[in-house]
C-alpha cells in the first residue's frame, strides 16, 4: 500500500487491498496480499487522480501508471502487500473487469477529497461502489434481506482534511462533521451489496505519523486476521506449487498464459501426481488472493491461468492501450494492422496474443479481413456520425430506439463498458459480411467513434450511442417504413447484444430500459422524450393504447414507440403488466426481497403479501426461518436464511395469473407503494416472441466474452 503525499486534483479514487495468502501455517511463505488501486496515477512524485468519467486520453508522460501496474510493499505494523494500481486513464478501463473485484479476500479503499462539495463527494462514491456492486454476480439463492454471503470489503477514506480546514477532536483525529449522514447514506445504497466498514478515516495523507493513519493500520489488521480466520490454511503442497511458479514462467515463454488443463498436468506431473482438480483448483485460488497468478474464469471447466500478471497487466496492455502507442495508418478509429500490434509484443505469438485479448473484449479481429484489428478504446474521432443525416427520402422513413440506464443509483455506467460493446458491435458487424452480397462498401456497415458506433443490416440503420455524461446507452434505429419488421429486428439484437455484454461483464448491475419518441426522433429534435415503463403501466390500467408527448403536445401510439408500427411485431407481443413475473430480472427479485423482507410494524412485509396472494401455507413455514421472525436477533444466522420473498415469488409464478400487473396491484394494497413503483421500473415493458414471429429462437448469440465467469477463452490458449 502506498500512503499518498501532498495529494491534490483528488475527484475519485478507489484503491482496493486484496488480502491474499494471508492464510495460518504459513511462516514460511512470503506474506503477500493483493492490493487494487482502480485510478490514481503517479506524475512526476505526486498522485494525480483524475475522474474516470468521460475524461480524455491524458497526455503521454513516462511517470504515468500504465494499465495496471504490480508492486510490492509493506504497511508498517500491518503486514506485506501486493499492490495492484489501475491506471485512470479511461482507456485501460475495458480490461479491468477481468481483474477488479474477482476476490471475496479484498478490501477496496475507496478515497475522496473533502476539498470537494458534500454532492460531489457522495457522486464519487457511489460511481465506486457501483463498479463493486456491477462486478459482483448475483447468488440464484436470495438470502434474507437480499444480502450478499460474501460482500467485498470497502473501507472509506477522506483525504485532505488539512487543506479542508477540519478541525480535530480532542483525542487528536479529525472530525468530519457529515461524517455520520455520509455513512448512512452510502450504505443505505450499498449496505446489502458491500461490507462497508463503520468508520470513515479522515487523514491528511502528508502526516505519515498521525493517529488518522494509526486508526487506518489497526483497521486494516482487524480485518486481516478476519480474513486469516476464514481462509484455508496452506499446505507443504501450496508452497511446493509456489516455489515451482519461477521456472514455469520462464518455460512458458513470451506469452504467459495457459490453459488450466495444462496447469494440471504440470502439477500433477512435476509436483505432485494424486492432486485432485477440486483441491488444486482451492490452492490455485489461493495463489490468484496473493497476486501470483490470475486466474480467467469461464462456464466452462477448463479456465485460463495467468502465470505472470504483470506480463498481461502491465507489458501488453500497458503498451497496446497506451497513449503512447505509435499512431497507425488508421489510428484515428482505432483500427491497426496486424504487425502494428506485434511491434508493441515483438517477443509475443500475436497470433495467440490476439486471440486472448478478443476473448477479454479488449479488441475485435475483422475475419473479413485478418490483418486488421478494431481497438474501439484507442478511437480518437469524435461524432463524425454522431446524428442522423437528412435523406432524400426522409418523409419514407421510420424511427425508434430505447435507452438502458442503471436502475438503481442515478450514476455513470462504469468505463470500459461502451469500448466493450464497441467491440461486440464490430464482432457483430463482421460477422454479417459473409452473409451480404457484394458490391457494397466495405465499411459501410459500422462506423465508430469516440462514445459512439452506427451499423446497418438489409437497408436499416443503428446508431448506439453513450449519453447523459454516460449515464444512459442509446439505441436509435431507422428505416423505410416498408421495413417495419426488420427494423424491431434490428433494435432487437442490438438490445440483446448490449444485455448479453451487461449480462457478462457487470453481472451484478441492473438496467431499466426506457423508450424514445419516434416523432421526435423523425423530427431530429433535441432533447428527446423518454417514455419510462410506469407510463405504459398506468396507460395500461386506464385501458389506454397511447401516450402523450408532453414536450411535443401529441400522442403517440405504444405500437409507433415500441414496434416501428408494425402490427406484425405488436400483436405478437406482451406488454408491460401482462408480462410474466418470471421475466422479472433475478437482480430485481433481490432488490423486492430486500424491501419486504424485514418484518414491518404494520404487517406490510412479505407475510401479508403472501396471504393476500393466497400462499397462507408460506406465512408458517418460512416465518420459523429467523428467530422470532426478526433478522435482528441473530443477524449471523440470518443472513444464512433463504429469502421468504424470493421463496413466495418463486412459489407464486407457477400460478396462471402471476402476472406484473397482479404483483403491482397487491402490493399497492398492501401499502408498499415503494415495492410497486420499483417493480415498475425494473420490469420489461415489452417482450416479443421472436421464434413465433421470425422463426428464430428468442434472443441472438452473445457476442461478447464477458469478464470473470463466462464463455470460454481457454480453447484459445496453446502452450
Amino acid at each position: 500500500m502506498v500512503f499518498f503525499h501532498d495529494l491534490h486534483e483528488i475527484y475519485a479514487s478507489a484503491v482496493s487491498v486484496s488480502i491474499s495468502n494471508l492464510y495460518p501455517g504459513c511462516e514460511n511463505v512470503s506474506v503477500r496480499s493483493r492490493s487494487m488501486m482502480f485510478e490514481p496515477s503517479l506524475t512526476k512524485g505526486v498522485l494525480e487522480v483524475f475522474s474516470p468519467v468521460h475524461n480524455a486520453l491524458s497526455t503521454a508522460d513516462e511517470q504515468a501508471t500504465k494499465a495496471i501496474d504490480i508492486q510490492h510493499a509493506n504497511i508498517h505494523g500491518v503486514g506485506d502487500f501486493s499492490i495492484w494500481e489501475f491506471s485512470g486513464n479511461p482507456v485501460y478501463h475495458c480490461s479491468y473487469d477481468y481483474f477488479a473485484a474477482n476476490d471475496v479476500t479484498a478490501i477496496h479503499l475507496v478515497l475522496f477529497s473533502l476539498e470537494e462539495p458534500y454532492e460531489t463527494q457522495l457522486g464519487h462514491i457511489t460511481y465506486w461502489l457501483n463498479l463493486l456492486k456491477a462486478l459482483t454476480p448475483p447468488q440464484d439463492n436470495i438470502a434474507f434481506g437480499g444480502r450478499i454471503q460474501q460482500p467485498l470489503e470497502v473501507v472509506l477514506v477522506a483525504t485532505h482534511a488539512d487543506l479542508a480546514d477540519i478541525t480535530r477532536a480532542f483525542s487528536g483525529e479529525f472530525s468530519y462533521d457529515k461524517e455520520k449522514a455520509l455513512l448512512k447514506e452510502v450504505r443505505n445504497r450499498f449496505g446489502n451489496d458491500l461490507q462497508i466498514s463503520d468508520k470513515l478515516f479522515v487523514m491528511d495523507t502528508g502526516a505519515s505519523n498521525s493517529k488518522d493513519l494509526k486508526l487506518l493500520r489497526s483497521h486494516l489488521q482487524e480485518l486481516r486476521a478476519n480474513i486469516i480466520s476464514r481462509c484455508s490454511p496452506m499446505t507443504q503442497l501450496s508452497e511446493r506449487l509456489l516455489a515451482a511458479l519461477p521456472s514455469w514462467r520462464k518455460l512458458s515463454g513470451p506469452n504467459q498464459l495457459t490453459s488450466w488443463q495444462q496447469f494440471v498436468n504440470d502439477v500433477q506431473e512435476q509436483i505432485n501426481p494424486l492432486v485432485s482438480q477440486d483441491h488444486l483448483r482451492t490452492l490455485a485460488m489461493q495463489l490468484h488472493s496473493m497476486g501470483e497468478i490470475n486466474i480467467m474464469q469461464s462456464e466452462t471447466v477448463q479456465d485460463v491461468v495467468v502465470l505472470e500478471p504483470r506480463w498481461l497487466c502491465t507489458n501488453i496492455l500497458g503498451k497496446l492501450l497506451s497513449v503512447e502507442t505509435p499512431k497507425a495508418i488508421h489510428h484515428y478509429r482505432g483500427r491497426y494492422r496486424l504487425e502494428e500490434v506485434q511491434a508493441l509484443a515483438p517477443e509475443s505469438d500475436v497470433e495467440e496474443l490476439l486471440q486472448i485479448l478478443d476473448a477479454m473484449d479488449v479488441c475485435a479481429r475483422d475475419i473479413t479481413n485478418p490483418s486488421m484489428v478494431d481497438v474501439p478504446a484507442l478511437i480518437k474521432t469524435n461524432g463524425l456520425h454522431s446524428s442522423w443525416t437528412e435523406d432524400e427520402d426522409e418523409d419514407s422513413l421510420i424511427y425508434g430506439g430505447v435507452r438502458l440506464v442503471p436502475a438503481e443509483h442515478l450514476t455513470p455506467f462504469p468505463c470500459g463498458m461502451f469500448h466493450k460493446l464497441q467491440v461486440n458491435l464490430c464482432r457483430w458487424s463482421h460477422q454479417q459480411k459473409p452473409e451480404e452480397e457484394g458490391g457494397e462498401d466495405s465499411d459501410g456497415d459500422i462506423h465508430l467513434w469516440t462514445n459512439g458506433a452506427k451499423v446497418s443490416q438489409a437497408g436499416v440503420e443503428a446508431m448506439i450511442l453513450l449519453v447523459n455524461h454516460g449515464q444512459g446507452v442509446e439505441i436509435q434505429v431507422r428505416g423505410h417504413d416498408t421495413e417495419r419488421a426488420k427494423c424491431y429486428t434490428l433494435l432487437d439484437t442490438i438490445c440483446s447484444i448490449t444485455e448479453n455484454l451487461l449480462a457478462s461483464t457487470l453481472p451484478g448491475l441492473l438496467t431499466a430500459k426506457y423508450y424514445l419518441s419516434p416523432q421526435q426522433l423523425r423530427e431530429h429534435h433535441a432533447p428527446i422524450m423518454v417514455y419510462q415503463p410506469k407510463d405504459f403501466c398506468r396507460a395500461q390500467i386506464q385501458r389506454e393504447s397511447s401516450l402523450t408527448n408532453t414536450m411535443g403536445g401529441y400522442r403517440e401510439s405504444f405500437s409507433s414507440i415500441l414496434a416501428f408500427g408494425c402490427a406484425e411485431v405488436y400483436q405478437q407481443g406482451t406488454l408491460a403488466t401482462d408480462i410474466h413475473i418470471s421475466e422479472v430480472p433475478l437482480l430485481a427479485r433481490r432488490k423486492l426481497c430486500r424491501m419486504l423482507d424485514p418484518p414491518d410494524a404494520l404487517g406490510k412485509d412479505w407475510c401479508l403479501l403472501a396471504m393476500n396472494l393466497g400462499l397462507t401455507d408460506l406465512v408458517a413455514k418460512h416465518s420459523n426461518g429467523t428467530p422470532n421472525g426478526n433478522p435482528d436477533s441473530d443477524s449471523q444466522q440470518a443472513e444464512l436464511q433463504p429469502s421468504p420473498t424470493a421463496a413466495l415469488l418463486q412459489e407464486w409464478s407457477n400460478r396462471t395469473n402471476s402476472r406484473v400487473g397482479v404483483l403491482m396491484t397487491k402490493l399497492r394494497e398492501l401499502g408498499r407503494r415503494d415495492a410497486a413503483d420499483f417493480l415498475l421500473k425494473a420490469s420489461p415493458v415489452f417482450r416479443v416472441n421472436m421464434e413465433a414471429l421470425t422463426g428464430a429462437p428468442n434472443g441472438y448469440p452473445p457476442t461478447c466474452n464477458g469478464g470473470t465467469s463466462y464463455n470460454s477463452i481457454s480453447s484459445v490458449i496453446s502452450r
